[in-house]
């Protein structure tokens, strides 16, 4: 094939060159306009049937100020840009369509949140520090929707004002542990005692050490002696336990004793045998902690009086402790249990949920899902072991009632797991049950009142400038709020149930996605139809 460069400078192929598929009417827009309305290209092509050569003048067809050229000796099919347009048409209908139905942006109207609570100052005036704080109530907690991003807080104007939200979890210094330089002098009673001496090297400060002793199944008490000298001692703890206690998830462990704060250099630990112990049981080994932890301020949850319910499972060989805490969703710290005997040591597994039942639905095939209601299956909140031992024969009592927790809910299973002893004898309060305190802080500009809003599912969380400079402003001051009792919000409006434009006209949907194919097939048709007498003429 050759190809000349018109009076543009465009080099065009013939016509006869392209393959009898592609032999069809392509538009191409050229880079000049004829003055005169019409342009020609010349294209010269190889030698043809009946002919030395061939120099053909290609016509183009001006429509508007786009040069449309022709290629190919191919008729102009007259119907084809009707049938294009009709196409585009359909096509931006389906489109619109999808548009239509993927549009719907969470309305961010205050109508739209179902519940509110008015912030109190508690003045008349503007306050003094320049943060305000409230604690958040268990009822907003149990309204608010999972992660609280849903809080919003409004002034007397009804303008969005920025918060920030804390969680008070305490605070906690890294461990310092402390290896001891040297360990010495390790003796025993047969059949009662064995000792050893540590020496730390200097005078370290420390709040608890950890002993390590061999064995499984056991409970060992333990005395820490201090002194400055490795020769005079004085009594830092008398009586302390070790436990190791194995059940069928695994075992419990204690091997840390908590010390007044001091920083003796010298130590001598003594650890009182078990019955069922070896006459020479070594202790292993002894490590130095310094840990300096501010505990978090906790709120005590109500535990309303015909909520809670005691029963024994034969088969696990535990007590079971239902409570209802009466709102969901409530940061859980620790329970707490009441219980009266004097010598026990028992594992506890605690577990929670939101509701007692639920709504799953069930996929069906060529029909809408089956809704069922089930029971809301229990999940793992924490674990431990309590123990207690009174201070008979001269020993300090040891006893550790709580469990901590960790995860919000509303309903929490208590399985006290007895083995083949009998139930534990209940104290009086049975259990008490602790949360965090969960605050939110804001820059209060007059004396209010101040609303909070909850409740709206499809809020997205806010992200406010307060939250990198709120630790400053709480260094300066804060003034304490309350907040009331969450109300239903007058101005709420149930948001209506759209349905998708796509399910609402169906039939038009269909009726384009038809007219698109039949057009198609009658472009194909006529194309087809036309490209025959090339053929002919070519054979």
């Amino acid at each position: 094939m050759t190809a000349s460069r018109g009076s543009t400078g465009i080099p065009v192929r013939g016509p006869r060159d392209l393959p009898v598929s592609r032999r069809a009417i392509l538009a191409l827009p050229l880079a000049w306009e004829s003055p005169g309305g019409t342009g020609a290209v010349v294209c010269e092509g190889p030698p043809q049937r009946g002919r030395q050569g061939s120099t053909g003048k290609m016509p183009v067809r001006l429509m508007g100020k786009m040069p449309m050229l022709l290629m190919g000796e191919m008729p102009v099919l007259r119907g084809m840009p009707v049938l294009l347009l009709m196409a585009l048409a359909a096509f931006a209908l389906l489109a619109a369509c999808a548009v239509s139905a993927s549009a719907g942006a969470d309305d961010e109207s205050l109508a739209r949140w179902p519940s509110v609570a008015a912030v109190r100052l508690g003045t008349g005036t503007p306050p003094a520090k320049a943060l305000v704080e409230f604690a958040l109530t268990p009822e907003a907690i149990s309204k608010a929707q999972p992660g609280q991003g849903d809080l919003r807080l409004t002034d007397v104007a009804g303008k969005i004002v920025p918060y920030v939200k804390r969680v008070d979890r305490g605070s906690s210094t890294p461990a310092l542990v402390q290896e001891p330089a040297r360990m010495y002098n390790p003796v025993y009673v047969p059949g009662k005692s064995s000792s050893v001496t540590v020496d730390f090297g200097a005078a370290k400060p420390r709040t608890q050490i950890e002993v390590f002793t061999p064995g499984q199944n056991f409970r060992r008490r333990v005395m820490v002696e201090a002194g400055s000298d490795g020769q005079s001692w004085q009594v830092l703890r008398k009586g302390d336990w070790l436990f190791n206690v194995a059940h069928e998830n695994g075992q419990y462990a204690k091997t840390r004793v908590a010390l007044p704060d001091n920083d003796f250099r010298y130590l001598r630990v003594t650890v009182f045998q078990a019955p069922d112990d070896p006459d020479d049981l070594p202790i292993e080994k002894v490590q130095s902690r310094f840990d300096k932890n501010t505990p978090p301020e906790l709120a005590e949850v109500e535990i309303i009086r015909g909520s809670m319910t005691i029963t024994e499972n034969p088969k696990l060989k535990a007590t079971e402790i239902e409570v209802d805490l009466g709102f969901e969703k409530l940061p859980l710290h620790d329970v707490v249990l009441g219980v009266a005997d004097e010598q026990f040591l028992r594992r506890v597994e605690v577990l929670g949920r939101n509701h007692k039942t639920i709504i799953i639905e069930q996929p069906v095939e060529n029909a809408p899902p089956r809704k069922q209601q089930v029971e809301e299956p229990w999940r793992s909140l924490g674990g431990g072991a309590i123990h207690r031992f009174d201070s008979a024969g001269g020993q300090e009592p040891s006893a550790n009632l709580s469990v901590p927790l960790s995860g919000g809910c509303r309903y929490i299973k208590l399985r006290i797991y007895n083995g083949d002893d009998a139930p534990l004898t209940r104290g009086s309060p049975i259990l008490k049950v602790y949360r965090l305190q969960q605050y939110v802080a804001f820059q209060a500009k007059g004396a209010g009142p101040y609303k909070l809003y909850l409740g709206n599912a499809k809020a997205a969380t806010p992200q406010y400038d307060l939250a990198h400079f709120a630790d400053r402003l709480r260094g300066e001051g804060v003034t304490k709020a309350t907040l009331d009792a969450v109300a239903p919000n007058p101005s709420y409006a149930q948001p209506v149930k759209t349905i998708p434009w796509s399910e609402r006209h169906k039939g038009i949907i269909w009726g384009a996605m038809l007219f698109l194919g039949l057009v198609l097939v009658l472009m194909v048709r006529r194309q087809f139809r036309h490209a025959r007498p090339s053929q002919r003429q070519e054979q």
